[in-house]
Protein backbone atom coordinates (compact mmCIF):
# COMPACT_ATOMS: atom_id res chain seq x y z
CA UNK A 1 0.00 0.00 0.00
CA UNK A 2 2.74 2.60 1.19
CA UNK A 3 4.47 1.79 -2.29
CA UNK A 4 1.19 2.25 -4.22
CA UNK A 5 1.04 5.54 -2.88
CA UNK A 6 4.77 6.74 -3.35
CA UNK A 7 4.29 5.33 -7.13
CA UNK A 8 1.22 7.40 -7.50
CA UNK A 9 2.90 10.64 -6.40
CA UNK A 10 5.98 10.32 -8.10
CA UNK A 11 3.79 10.02 -11.79
CA UNK A 12 1.63 12.78 -10.72
CA UNK A 13 4.48 15.27 -9.41
CA UNK A 14 7.33 13.91 -12.06
CA UNK A 15 4.70 12.47 -14.97
CA UNK A 16 3.21 9.60 -16.24
CA UNK A 17 6.86 7.92 -17.57
CA UNK A 18 8.84 9.00 -14.44
CA UNK A 19 8.51 5.34 -13.70
CA UNK A 20 9.47 2.22 -15.44
CA UNK A 21 8.55 -0.93 -14.08
CA UNK A 22 9.56 -4.44 -15.66
CA UNK A 23 13.27 -3.62 -15.10
CA UNK A 24 16.46 -5.49 -12.95
CA UNK A 25 19.25 -3.67 -12.94
CA UNK A 26 22.57 -5.67 -14.14
CA UNK A 27 25.29 -3.12 -13.64
CA UNK A 28 26.48 0.41 -14.33
CA UNK A 29 29.58 1.75 -15.41
CA UNK A 30 30.78 5.81 -15.07
CA UNK A 31 32.54 7.51 -17.36
CA UNK A 32 32.74 11.21 -17.90
CA UNK A 33 30.84 12.71 -14.56
CA UNK A 34 27.62 10.46 -15.74
CA UNK A 35 26.86 7.03 -14.65
CA UNK A 36 25.39 4.46 -17.57
CA UNK A 37 23.31 1.87 -15.97
CA UNK A 38 22.15 -0.95 -18.17
CA UNK A 39 18.73 -2.96 -16.99
CA UNK A 40 17.19 -5.78 -18.73
CA UNK A 41 13.31 -6.62 -19.11
CA UNK A 42 11.48 -9.87 -18.11
CA UNK A 43 11.64 -10.84 -22.26
CA UNK A 44 15.52 -10.37 -21.67
CA UNK A 45 15.71 -7.42 -23.61
CA UNK A 46 18.61 -4.94 -22.34
CA UNK A 47 18.29 -1.02 -22.11
CA UNK A 48 20.54 1.66 -20.85
CA UNK A 49 20.08 4.70 -18.95
CA UNK A 50 22.44 7.60 -17.99
CA UNK A 51 22.46 9.52 -15.14
CA UNK A 52 24.72 12.05 -13.00
CA UNK A 53 23.82 9.66 -10.09
CA UNK A 54 22.84 5.97 -9.68
CA UNK A 55 21.54 5.31 -5.59
CA UNK A 56 20.85 1.60 -5.79
CA UNK A 57 17.92 0.40 -4.25
CA UNK A 58 17.42 -3.07 -5.77
CA UNK A 59 17.09 -4.74 -2.38
CA UNK A 60 18.98 -7.95 -0.51
CA UNK A 61 20.57 -9.13 -3.50
CA UNK A 62 21.28 -6.32 -5.43
CA UNK A 63 23.12 -5.99 -8.58
CA UNK A 64 24.62 -2.89 -8.29
CA UNK A 65 26.15 -4.38 -4.99
CA UNK A 66 27.04 -7.45 -6.10
CA UNK A 67 29.25 -4.96 -8.81
CA UNK A 68 30.90 -3.15 -5.88
CA UNK A 69 31.88 -6.20 -3.94
CA UNK A 70 31.97 -9.43 -6.15
CA UNK A 71 33.39 -11.96 -3.34
CA UNK A 72 30.57 -11.03 -0.59
CA UNK A 73 28.50 -14.23 -1.07
CA UNK A 74 24.98 -14.72 -0.28
CA UNK A 75 22.57 -13.52 2.83
CA UNK A 76 23.64 -14.88 5.60
CA UNK A 77 20.57 -16.61 7.48
CA UNK A 78 20.65 -17.07 11.43
CA UNK A 79 17.96 -19.79 11.64
CA UNK A 80 15.05 -17.96 11.30
CA UNK A 81 11.67 -18.19 9.45
CA UNK A 82 8.94 -16.15 9.13
CA UNK A 83 5.52 -17.40 7.83
CA UNK A 84 3.21 -14.29 7.24
CA UNK A 85 -0.63 -13.74 5.80
CA UNK A 86 -3.37 -11.58 6.59
CA UNK A 87 -7.12 -12.99 7.92
CA UNK A 88 -10.32 -11.26 8.08
CA UNK A 89 -10.97 -10.97 11.82
CA UNK A 90 -13.07 -9.33 14.74
CA UNK A 91 -9.93 -7.32 16.10
CA UNK A 92 -8.83 -8.33 19.77
CA UNK A 93 -7.83 -6.68 22.68
CA UNK A 94 -8.21 -2.59 22.29
CA UNK A 95 -9.00 -2.90 18.05
CA UNK A 96 -5.79 -1.71 17.75
CA UNK A 97 -3.41 -3.87 19.64
CA UNK A 98 -0.41 -5.19 18.88
CA UNK A 99 0.61 -8.30 20.48
CA UNK A 100 3.81 -10.38 20.79
CA UNK A 101 4.34 -13.85 22.39
CA UNK A 102 6.72 -16.02 22.81
CA UNK A 103 10.06 -16.01 22.62
CA UNK A 104 13.37 -16.56 20.56
CA UNK A 105 13.09 -20.04 18.90
CA UNK A 106 8.91 -19.09 18.24
CA UNK A 107 6.98 -16.39 18.08
CA UNK A 108 3.69 -15.12 16.95
CA UNK A 109 3.09 -11.26 16.07
CA UNK A 110 -0.34 -10.15 14.96
CA UNK A 111 -1.65 -6.61 14.06
CA UNK A 112 -4.70 -5.13 12.77
CA UNK A 113 -3.77 -3.12 9.43
CA UNK A 114 -7.30 -1.66 8.53
CA UNK A 115 -10.16 -0.41 10.08
CA UNK A 116 -13.32 -2.38 11.00
CA UNK A 117 -15.71 -3.19 8.24
CA UNK A 118 -18.85 -0.97 9.47
CA UNK A 119 -21.04 -3.84 8.76
CA UNK A 120 -19.11 -7.13 9.76
CA UNK A 121 -17.04 -5.42 12.46
CA UNK A 122 -13.92 -7.18 10.99
CA UNK A 123 -10.56 -5.95 10.33
CA UNK A 124 -7.91 -7.58 8.01
CA UNK A 125 -5.30 -8.64 10.89
CA UNK A 126 -1.67 -9.05 9.93
CA UNK A 127 0.00 -12.06 11.71
CA UNK A 128 3.30 -13.80 11.61
CA UNK A 129 4.57 -17.42 12.70
CA UNK A 130 7.97 -17.59 13.51
CA UNK A 131 10.45 -20.46 14.17
CA UNK A 132 14.14 -20.73 14.73
CA UNK A 133 16.32 -23.47 14.02
CA UNK A 134 19.84 -24.62 14.15
CA UNK A 135 21.38 -21.94 11.26
CA UNK A 136 23.31 -25.37 10.03
CA UNK A 137 20.57 -26.43 8.81
CA UNK A 138 19.85 -24.36 5.90
CA UNK A 139 16.59 -23.45 4.15
CA UNK A 140 15.19 -22.22 1.06
CA UNK A 141 16.97 -19.86 -0.41
CA UNK A 142 14.79 -15.87 0.79
CA UNK A 143 12.09 -15.05 -1.93
CA UNK A 144 9.57 -12.83 -0.77
CA UNK A 145 7.14 -14.62 -2.98
CA UNK A 146 6.98 -17.98 -2.53
CA UNK A 147 4.00 -19.07 -0.71
CA UNK A 148 4.25 -20.98 2.23
CA UNK A 149 2.90 -23.83 3.75
CA UNK A 150 0.82 -24.42 7.00
CA UNK A 151 1.92 -27.95 7.60
CA UNK A 152 5.68 -26.18 8.05
CA UNK A 153 4.92 -24.30 11.10
CA UNK A 154 1.12 -24.53 12.40
CA UNK A 155 2.03 -27.55 14.25
CA UNK A 156 3.57 -25.83 16.74
CA UNK A 157 1.05 -23.03 17.23
CA UNK A 158 -1.74 -25.55 17.81
CA UNK A 159 -2.08 -25.16 21.60
CA UNK A 160 -1.68 -21.15 21.25
CA UNK A 161 -4.91 -20.41 22.59
CA UNK A 162 -5.95 -17.48 24.38
CA UNK A 163 -8.65 -15.60 26.32
CA UNK A 164 -8.65 -12.97 24.04
CA UNK A 165 -6.89 -14.68 20.70
CA UNK A 166 -7.09 -17.98 18.79
CA UNK A 167 -3.50 -17.78 17.41
CA UNK A 168 -3.70 -21.30 15.06
CA UNK A 169 -7.83 -20.29 14.16
CA UNK A 170 -6.53 -16.69 13.10
CA UNK A 171 -3.62 -18.10 10.66
CA UNK A 172 -5.30 -21.08 9.41
CA UNK A 173 -8.42 -18.27 8.79
CA UNK A 174 -5.77 -16.51 6.35
CA UNK A 175 -5.89 -19.55 3.90
CA UNK A 176 -2.60 -18.36 2.12
CA UNK A 177 1.16 -17.43 4.01
CA UNK A 178 4.35 -16.74 2.64
CA UNK A 179 7.59 -17.65 3.94
CA UNK A 180 10.24 -15.10 4.95
CA UNK A 181 13.69 -16.77 5.83
CA UNK A 182 15.16 -14.33 8.28
CA UNK A 183 18.59 -13.01 6.81
CA UNK A 184 20.75 -10.13 6.45
CA UNK A 185 24.29 -8.90 5.08
CA UNK A 186 27.12 -7.72 7.13
CA UNK A 187 27.55 -4.34 7.66
CA UNK A 188 29.57 -2.72 4.66
CA UNK A 189 32.75 -0.38 5.06
CA UNK A 190 31.61 1.95 2.39
CA UNK A 191 28.47 2.53 0.37
CA UNK A 192 29.78 5.12 -2.04
CA UNK A 193 31.36 4.72 -4.64
CA UNK A 194 32.13 7.84 -6.84
CA UNK A 195 28.94 8.45 -8.20
CA UNK A 196 27.35 5.36 -7.21
CA UNK A 197 25.90 4.93 -3.80
CA UNK A 198 23.37 1.94 -1.70
CA UNK A 199 20.36 2.36 -0.19
CA UNK A 200 17.96 0.62 1.95
CA UNK A 201 17.89 -3.25 2.09
CA UNK A 202 20.91 -2.88 -1.07
CA UNK A 203 23.29 -1.03 1.74
CA UNK A 204 21.79 -2.64 4.99
CA UNK A 205 19.74 -5.33 4.75
CA UNK A 206 18.59 -6.58 8.72
CA UNK A 207 16.52 -8.58 10.34
CA UNK A 208 12.59 -6.96 10.57
CA UNK A 209 12.84 -6.10 14.15
CA UNK A 210 11.50 -2.98 15.81
CA UNK A 211 9.58 -2.50 11.87
CA UNK A 212 13.43 -1.29 11.28
CA UNK A 213 13.58 -3.01 7.61
CA UNK A 214 11.08 -0.68 5.68
CA UNK A 215 11.62 2.57 8.42
CA UNK A 216 15.46 3.05 7.57
CA UNK A 217 14.74 3.33 3.99
CA UNK A 218 12.37 5.93 4.08
CA UNK A 219 14.76 7.27 6.61
CA UNK A 220 17.50 6.87 4.10
CA UNK A 221 15.56 8.38 1.54
CA UNK A 222 15.03 11.76 3.44
CA UNK A 223 18.67 12.07 4.44
CA UNK A 224 19.71 11.73 1.34
CA UNK A 225 17.23 14.29 -0.42
CA UNK A 226 18.33 16.44 2.09
CA UNK A 227 22.12 15.88 0.99
CA UNK A 228 21.45 16.83 -2.47
CA UNK A 229 19.07 20.02 -1.00
CA UNK A 230 22.38 21.24 0.66
CA UNK A 231 25.28 20.05 -2.04
CA UNK A 232 23.59 19.77 -5.13
CA UNK A 233 23.31 16.56 -6.90
CA UNK A 234 26.97 15.14 -6.69
CA UNK A 235 29.34 13.14 -4.87
CA UNK A 236 29.53 15.68 -1.89
CA UNK A 237 25.95 15.05 -1.15
CA UNK A 238 26.53 11.45 -1.70
CA UNK A 239 29.70 11.28 0.65
CA UNK A 240 27.56 13.28 3.38
CA UNK A 241 24.81 11.10 3.01
CA UNK A 242 26.80 7.84 4.06
CA UNK A 243 28.45 9.54 6.76
CA UNK A 244 25.03 10.18 7.96
CA UNK A 245 23.07 6.92 7.65
CA UNK A 246 25.95 3.90 7.44
CA UNK A 247 27.03 4.15 11.32
CA UNK A 248 23.48 4.69 12.54
CA UNK A 249 21.74 1.49 10.22
CA UNK A 250 25.21 -0.60 11.25
CA UNK A 251 24.68 -0.21 14.78
CA UNK A 252 20.49 -1.55 14.02
CA UNK A 253 22.14 -4.36 12.22
CA UNK A 254 24.38 -5.74 14.47
CA UNK A 255 21.51 -5.02 17.49
CA UNK A 256 18.77 -6.87 15.64
CA UNK A 257 21.22 -9.96 14.92
CA UNK A 258 20.65 -10.05 18.76
CA UNK A 259 17.11 -10.18 18.72
CA UNK A 260 16.91 -6.26 19.01
CA UNK A 261 14.34 -5.23 21.87
CA UNK A 262 12.51 -9.18 21.41
CA UNK A 263 15.16 -10.08 23.91
CA UNK A 264 13.00 -8.85 26.78
CA UNK A 265 10.23 -11.72 25.54
CA UNK A 266 13.60 -14.44 25.69
CA UNK A 267 14.23 -13.23 29.36
CA UNK A 268 10.99 -13.92 30.67
CA UNK A 269 11.16 -17.11 28.96
CA UNK A 270 14.33 -18.28 30.77
CA UNK A 271 13.02 -16.94 34.05
CA UNK A 272 9.92 -18.59 33.83
CA UNK A 273 9.33 -20.29 30.79
CA UNK A 274 6.43 -18.16 29.63
CA UNK A 275 3.85 -18.90 32.68
CA UNK A 276 2.97 -15.99 34.17
CA UNK A 277 -0.57 -13.86 34.38
CA UNK A 278 1.13 -10.34 35.01
CA UNK A 279 4.46 -10.22 33.54
CA UNK A 280 6.02 -7.71 35.69
CA UNK A 281 5.73 -10.46 38.21
CA UNK A 282 8.41 -11.31 36.05
CA UNK A 283 10.29 -8.72 34.40
CA UNK A 284 10.02 -5.01 36.55
CA UNK A 285 8.19 -2.62 34.61
CA UNK A 286 11.71 -0.49 34.87
CA UNK A 287 13.69 -3.14 33.03
CA UNK A 288 10.85 -3.62 30.55
CA UNK A 289 10.79 0.28 29.51
CA UNK A 290 14.54 0.40 30.05
CA UNK A 291 14.99 -2.05 27.39
CA UNK A 292 12.36 -0.64 24.78
CA UNK A 293 14.24 2.86 25.65
CA UNK A 294 17.52 1.79 25.02
CA UNK A 295 16.15 -0.01 21.38
CA UNK A 296 14.24 3.28 20.84
CA UNK A 297 17.61 5.24 21.24
CA UNK A 298 19.80 3.14 19.10
CA UNK A 299 17.02 3.30 16.32
CA UNK A 300 16.95 6.64 17.01
CA UNK A 301 13.23 6.94 17.39
CA UNK A 302 13.54 7.99 21.26
CA UNK A 303 11.49 11.03 22.08
CA UNK A 304 13.92 13.19 22.77
CA UNK A 305 16.00 12.52 20.10
CA UNK A 306 13.00 13.51 17.60
CA UNK A 307 11.99 16.32 19.39
CA UNK A 308 15.35 18.18 19.33
CA UNK A 309 16.23 17.22 15.66
CA UNK A 310 14.92 20.12 13.20
CA UNK A 311 13.22 18.64 10.21
CA UNK A 312 15.25 16.77 7.59
CA UNK A 313 13.36 18.45 4.96
CA UNK A 314 11.90 21.98 4.57
CA UNK A 315 7.95 22.25 4.16
CA UNK A 316 6.34 21.50 0.77
CA UNK A 317 6.23 24.36 -0.80
CA UNK A 318 9.64 25.72 0.30
CA UNK A 319 11.88 26.98 -1.95
CA UNK A 320 15.39 25.40 -1.64
CA UNK A 321 18.35 26.10 -3.26
CA UNK A 322 18.40 25.38 -6.93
Amino acid sequence: MLQTMLFDAVRKRLGEGAVVTGMAAEGFHESGGKVEVTFRDAGGAAYRAEADILVAADGIHSAVRRQLFPHEGPPKWGGAVLWRGTTRAQPFLTGATMAMAGHEWQKFVTYPISRPDTETGEALINWIGELKYDAGAGWNREDWNRQGDFADFLPAFEDWRFDWLDCPSLMRAGGVCFEYPMVDRDPLERWTHGRVTLIGDAAHPMYPIGSNGASQAIIDARVLTRAFIDHGMGQDALNVYEAERRPATTRIVVANRGNGPDQVMQLVEERCGGEFDDVTEVLSRAELEQTAAAYKKLAGFDVETLNARPSLLPPRGASVPA
